[in-house]
């Protein structure tokens, strides 16, 4: 680790409360690499992982909160875990999954679509070993569909169709050709052949995991949240690792500083 952490005080006892939270991902290689650290000045953080009753109730503001701003809160916790998750795990496609009128009758019913949804992808989770991420969307007419982000064990086949600089929507072969696009630079869109009770498209992404990130925390930022949860998740994921340790608050290198609601104890980020 980086001489900035020579600061630390290693405590040894599990059952001690620490200052400083070191949250790390993984490399290219598997090796676990700090990327944020967050000093308070009180001992709020427990080698679990969760915050002490202390921040829970000191950290509350001291007037009721409105239910806009509660929901807010609750989206940027969600797109947090989501972005931990995109960081720390090797995705391949981005699959998109809508059920056919036959496969659900009344497709905005998320209760149906979800039972239909989670028997295909448990199915694969225990099989071949799927590992996913993604969020529900719903139509403007309120049918759902969803977008994940898959690792490439799914059953795919070549659609026919490619995506094209410019061009929204996939455009067959033909169609490329006649634009004088040479199909070979273009990204293949393939169907998922095994998902039999709807329509779907799998794309292969490039790896950039932040852009990916980026990218599926958008439709968390303008959408809702769909069947009371803003994302779903599946299979051996790969999750950030915490390192705990104790500071000196009033001399550590942050980048930036913030003060909790109630104004009780001082926060700073790295």
């Amino acid at each position: 680790m980086s001489d900035r952490y020579a600061i630390f005080e290693k405590v040894e006892q599990r059952e001690a409360l620490y200052n400083f939270r070191v949250k790390l991902y993984p490399d290219e290689g598997g090796i676990f690499r700090p990327v944020e650290g967050m000093a308070c000045s009180h001992f709020i953080f427990n080698p679990d992982g969760f915050e002490s009753d202390f921040i829970l109730s000191s950290s509350r503001p001291t007037v009721p909160t409105p239910e806009e701003e509660k929901i807010d809160r609750s989206r940027r916790r969600a797109k947090a875990k989501l972005n931990d998750l995109i960081m720390c795990n090797d995705f391949k496609y981005f699959v998109t999954l809508t059920l056919s009128p036959e496969a659900v009758a009344d497709r905005t019913n998320y209760a149906e679509v979800i039972k239909k949804l989670n028997h295909f992808l448990g199915n694969r989770v225990r099989r071949k070993g799927l590992t996913y991420i993604g969020v529900a969307e719903r139509h403007k007419l309120g049918g759902v569909h969803f977008h994940f982000l898959t690792n490439g064990v799914l059953s795919l086949e070549h659609s026919g169709t490619y995506l094209v600089d410019g061009h929204k929507k996939p455009l067959k072969e033909s169609t490329v050709i006649r634009l004088g696009v040479d199909p070979d630079s273009c990204r293949v869109v393939y169907n998922v052949s095994d998902w039999r009770i709807g329509f779907s498209t799998a794309i292969e992404v490039d790896g950039n995991r932040q852009a990916l990130a980026n990218y599926i925390g958008k439709y968390l930022t303008k959408g809702e949240k769909v069947g009371g949860r803003w994302y779903l998740s599946g299979g051996d994921l790969v999750k950030p690792m915490y390192k705990y340790s104790r500071v000196d608050f009033d001399s550590f290198p942050a980048d930036f500083e913030f003060t909790c609601p109630s104004g009780e104890f001082r926060v700073q980020y790295f």
